[in-house]
């Protein structure tokens, strides 16, 4: 099946590490109509650069060890390598994905389809990773907790703005939501708490799709061993005959 074909995996993920080394080197601004962009640090405020880095980090690392494997001559498996840390990297760039074409961009505006960096940086390279996961990602090899790890790199980001916000006189903030200057911080924070929900919530609906099988036709959610949701067996005790047996040879010894 092409799901589990290493070489499958392999030509799908260099032409994702393509699209997103092109969005990685769109964000500099190195390129714009008619001059090139003046080269400045403001690249490095901005979740959706930062989101697309992770991306291509996460891509050429699962692509080395892809090829790896295929020129060793396996043929069939899946990805092996920083499974949790590519299930948090795929709920950052959904949530990249989501909150750009539903709160910053406008589909119904004809500028929206003008900008082709933006669509490789919030559509096609996000796509392509997302996709990655729900075609090539084995079943049942992501923990209960990824989803609670995935809000760290989001909580890290809240921090590293207010930091700058606080650090650099009339600092432009990159989104609305976290403009201090125009929503207070109360205002910030309840935007904050709404998206860390969003990520956790999309956390366990990519981690149920992850335990999501096909049984006789029809799609069953495997809930099995998972340790918060099931109690451990408690070991059962040894007979009584044992007991005694054991007590007499260790008592035997030690005379």
């Amino acid at each position: 099946m092409y799901k589990n074909n290493l070489i499958v995996q392999m030509i799908y993920r260099i032409i994702m590490c393509c699209v997103s080394a092109l969005g990685v080197v769109l964000t500099f601004g190195f390129f714009y109509v008619g001059k090139p962009g003046d080269m400045t640090w403001e690249f490095l405020k901005y979740y959706t650069n930062i989101s697309n880095y992770f991306v291509f980090a996460v891509s050429v690392i699962v692509l080395a060890d892809n090829v790896k494997r295929v020129m060793a001559g396996e043929k069939e498996g899946y990805n092996r390598k920083i499974r949790t840390f590519k299930f948090m990297t795929t709920v950052m760039i959904l949530v990249t994905f989501l909150v750009y074409n539903t709160l910053l961009g406008n589909p119904f505006h004809l500028d929206y389809w003008r900008k082709i960096a933006s669509h490789c940086l919030h559509i096609f390279a996000p796509l392509m990773f997302i996709l990655d996961y729900f075609l090539f990602e084995e079943k049942k090899c992501i923990s209960v907790y990824a989803p609670l790890f995935s809000v760290i790199i989001p909580l890290v980001y809240v921090a590293y703005v207010f930091i700058l916000g606080a650090a650099i006189k009339d600092f432009e903030y990159p989104y609305f939501f976290l403009d201090v200057n125009k929503i207070g911080y109360g205002g910030v924070m309840i935007w904050v708490v709404a998206l860390l929900a969003v990520f956790t919530g999309l956390g366990y609906l990519l981690w149920l799709y992850n335990r999501t099988e096909k049984v006789n036709g029809k799609l069953k959610v495997d809930l099995k061993n998972i340790k918060w949701l099931k109690m451990p067996e408690p070991s059962p005790a040894a007979p009584a005959a044992e007991i005694s047996a054991t007590d007499e040879t260790d008592d035997g010894q030690a005379e």
